[in-house]
């Protein structure tokens, strides 16, 4: 069976965002951690973002950072439930309060953090495009994000080329526009900090 997966962000409520967390203090469970996380981790730090991920055909560095980046890193109960709640503070989002990418058997934002690779990937907010920001945590980390995505000259080439190149290969739309996943999340934080919201992000598939 296929499936789809999507990648939305959104200016939400600063409130509404502080608030988030606190509803899924009490049932929250034990957090635990995926096998092989701190070894993959590692790995993908130490320069496994650059070993050959494609010949053409995906490496199996290709398909070990796939299962990485779905992993979900630490998880429990509540974070399901706060995906669910983060995907409903997202509805009624339009314009350049929202961004939403989406690819049949792909994953947007995992394309991307391949794309910019480890160093730059680290300087944006959450996990694998999972995030959740305060008003005031949007304004500290717009500087990072802007660092990364708004990235010109020949290093937005070669982000474009290792988006598309995974694009290509891990997903059923081979045309997807590379460019959207550099400026539409840095609109929606450029629109958050300047109108004082929180943001958040949340990777689906369905």
């Amino acid at each position: 069976m296929g499936f789809t997966g999507e990648w939305a962000i959104g200016a939400v409520p600063d409130a509404e965002v502080a608030a988030l967390p606190g509803r899924f203090a009490g049932p929250a469970g034990e957090w635990t951690i995926p096998p092989h996380y701190a070894e993959d981790l590692a790995w993908w730090l130490s320069g496994g973002d650059r070993e050959p991920y494609f010949t053409p055909g995906p490496t199996p560095a290709a398909l070990r950072f796939a299962a990485f980046a779905s992993s979900g890193g630490p998880s429990a109960p509540a974070v399901a439930a706060m995906k669910d709640a983060g995907t409903d503070l997202l509805r009624g989002t339009e314009g350049s309060a929202a961004f939403v990418a989406s690819a049949r058997k792909g994953d947007p934002a995992t394309a991307l953090w391949y794309g910019l690779g480890a160093e730059a990937a680290a300087r944006l907010p959450g996990w694998f495009g999972d995030f959740l920001l305060t008003a005031a945590e949007v304004r500290a980390v717009l500087p990072h994000a802007e660092s990364v995505l708004a990235v010109t000259g020949p290093g937005r080439t070669e982000v474009l080329a290792r988006i598309d190149a995974w694009m290509s290969a891990m997903s059923d739309v081979p045309d997807f526009d590379a460019n959207t996943l550099l400026d539409g999340p840095l609109r929606v934080l450029r629109y958050a900090a300047a109108n004082g919201t929180g943001a958040v992000g949340v990777t689906r598939s369905y």
